[in-house]
C-alpha cells in the first residue's frame, strides 16, 4: 500500500494510538469518519 505520508509517520500515529486505547483502557477503536481512517492508515477509500 502506498502511504501518504512517511513510515515513520504511520508508526507514530498508530503507536499514539494504541497508547491512548491502552491508557483508557479500551478493547478496540471504530473509526467512521473517512477523514479518521485517512489520518491512522493512510488508506483514501
Amino acid at each position: 500500500m502506498n502511504l501518504h505520508f512517511t513510515r515513520e509517520e504511520f508508526e507514530a500515529r498508530l503507536f499514539e494510538a494504541r497508547r491512548r486505547i491502552s491508557e483508557h483502557n479500551l478493547d478496540g477503536l471504530l473509526l467512521f469518519k473517512q477523514e479518521s481512517m485517512y489520518y491512522l492508515t493512510g488508506y483514501d477509500t
